[in-house]
């Protein structure tokens, strides 16, 4: 029973409640990890007793504690111990000869000694077009097997040694749900996408359990430091539910990390299948979920994952579309760009993914969806609203993550459906180059609705956002301001290339959706996202109010203060 006195008082503060109407308080009251009150200076100090911790804020902003709903945690942390590219731009001469140094630098010499790197940006390579090969990591001095990981986990290219383990040669199959790279006699040229490179990586051995643990501790201070209270992991595995666990039995997790375990089309090969498939994840999620939420993080699988498509840009070209993609049917110096007959991949059959997600809401658990285009996210509209019409009182919140390119009729589909678009406002701020690309492969018109944010708000949906990290750098105060600019970094006196095709988020629509409406889609609304009576007292300070200052000054804030559950898990003078 919480008692009337506080454990801290928080004061002289600017606290945006993020309630149903954006209060804004001067205080707030904390017992046991709840939140007991807010009001002002004066209305709270009614709960101050002799043993109260007082926290004078000094007219500091306070939020809050950031809700990232789609990101994968534990490759970040993977990707921060290992040989990283940093998502630049190089000749592949370049990233060879920085692959080479890390290698004659590493601690690690055996030739069973898996060597990973990781934050290749696939797309920037220089000159544009050019790709990383089997042939050219034979190149290295290593006898090591040698993996080069995309930033969007959707390639991985093995050098010879890697590709035996993996156990793939000429005589593999084509996949149905990705591609393995040939040369034009048919050798493999180390090149796996979409599925077959998840697939691979993921059958590189383990860590040992203390080490795993050691990154997922490192993973929360990471993402406490940046104000992040709770995760979404959107590709749960043994592996990270264990290494957090870890933390967890020794009262040491400082994150709320909810995830969701994929399914995918080698465990559903045709509808009858579905149900038996949602059974196991059932049983899967039983062993690590906790039924009883508190102020203490916990560990929970509230929703399946299912990758509906691939990517959109060039050259995999995999995302789903409704219309095809283009081709230069001319030349470089006169280019004459004409609809293909390409539309991308769709990795189930439709029926498989009506049945699907149907299984899913009969065993009540969420549908958090990959899918990048427009045709994939028509297919997932098609299957939700089958959904809603046969379960019309069941309470599933479906997310639709990336949406990099949406049709003008989709937007309200998703507000018909209470389908939540879960967004990475930095992809926004993709590479002027990028979107030029995306623009002669899509045409014009169609490019006006790439990347959208305001359009979902306007049409009545709901967003909430994900950084993805670590298919893209972990630096969300940058990701936000991105979200209410449609702007890039450039050069000192530029505020650089603005997509201008749909309009900027308010810095309350971003308040909202980096909180409250990221609690909602993941059933977390009661207990956290906003800072009301009741909830538990998850919240940051921040070293600026994001209403008084120039929106391009965003990217610079600092967080001072991260609490989770009434515990102070970071503050910026002990950095």
């Amino acid at each position: 029973m919480i008692t009337r006195s506080a454990d801290i008082i928080l004061h002289n503060a600017c606290i945006y409640t993020m309630d149903q109407n954006n209060t804004i308080k001067q205080a707030i009251a904390i017992k046991e990890g709840y939140i007991i009150a807010t009001g002002s200076n004066d209305e709270i100090q009614q709960y101050a007793c002799d043993t109260t911790k007082q926290i004078d804020l000094q007219g500091q902003m306070v939020i809050p504690g950031i809700i990232d709903s789609h990101l994968h945690p534990f490759w970040g942390g993977q990707q921060l111990a290992n040989c990283s590219l940093e998502y630049r731009e190089l000749t592949l001469q370049e990233t060879l000869n920085y692959i080479q140094k890390h290698l004659d630098n590493d601690p690690l010499t055996g030739e069973n000694d898996w060597f990973q790197v990781r934050a290749w940006l696939r797309s920037a390579m220089l000159p544009p077009g050019t790709d990383i090969t089997r042939a050219d990591l034979d190149t290295l001095n290593s006898k090591r097997p040698i993996i080069v990981f995309a930033n969007d986990c959707h390639t991985l290219v093995a050098n010879s040694r890697a590709l035996t383990l993996f156990g793939l040669d000429e005589s593999t199959p084509e996949p149905a749900d990705g591609k393995l790279g040939r040369t034009a006699d048919g050798k493999l040229n180390g090149i796996l996408e979409d599925a077959p490179a998840m697939r691979a990586y993921d059958s590189i051995p383990p860590l040992s359990k203390e080490q795993n643990a050691i990154i997922a501790d490192n993973v929360q201070k990471v993402l406490n430091r940046q104000g992040v209270t709770t995760v979404f992991d959107a590709r749960l595995l043994t592996v990270q539910l264990d290494a957090f666990g870890e933390l967890k039995r020794q009262n040491k997790l400082n994150l709320r990390y909810i995830g969701a375990k994929e399914i995918t089309p080698d465990d559903v090969i045709a509808p009858e299948n579905a149900a038996a498939t949602l059974q196991n994840v059932v049983q899967f999620a039983k062993k690590y979920t906790t039924n009883v939420m508190t102020p203490s993080p916990e560990i929970s699988i509230s929703s399946i994952k299912l990758f509906v498509d691939g990517v959109l840009q060039a050259p995999m070209m995999t995302a789903s579309l409704l219309q095809p993609y283009r081709e230069n049917k001319g030349s470089e110096t006169h280019p004459d760009w004409q609809p293909s007959e390409r539309y991308g991949d769709l990795y189930f059959p439709i029926d498989v993914l009506n049945a699907i997600v149907n299984e899913t809401a009969k065993v009540g658990l969420d549908i958090h969806l990959h899918t990048v285009g427009d045709g994939a996210i028509e297919v997932m509209l098609d299957a939700v609203a089958s959904m809603r019409k046969d379960f019309p009182n069941k309470d599933i919140r479906p997310a639709f993550a990336h949406n990099e390119l949406v049709a003008p009729h989709q937007f309200k589909r998703f507000a018909d459906l209470n389908a939540t678009a879960v967004l990475s406002f930095q992809w926004a701020a993709m590479p002027e180059m990028i979107i030029h690309e995306e623009e002669l492969l899509l045409g014009k018109e169609r490019s006006q609705y790439l990347e959208p944010a305001g359009r979902f708000i306007d049409a009545g949906a709901r967003i909430s956002y994900g950084s993805d990290w670590p298919i893209d750098k972990l630096d969300q105060w940058y990701n936000f301001q991105v979200g209410v600019t449609r702007t890039g970094r450039a050069p000192v006196g530029d505020k650089g290339f603005r997509l201008a095709n749909d309009r900027d988020l308010s810095i309350t629509e971003l308040l909202r959706a980096i909180t409250i409406d990221a609690a909602y889609v993941l059933h977390m609304e009661k207990y956290i996202g906003s800072l009301e009576e009741n909830k538990f007292a998850d919240l940051i300070v921040l070293d600026r109010n994001l209403f008084e200052i120039d929106k391009f000054e965003i990217e610079n804030t600092n967080v001072l203060m991260t609490m989770v559950g009434g515990n102070i898990v970071h503050q910026s003078n002990e950095d």
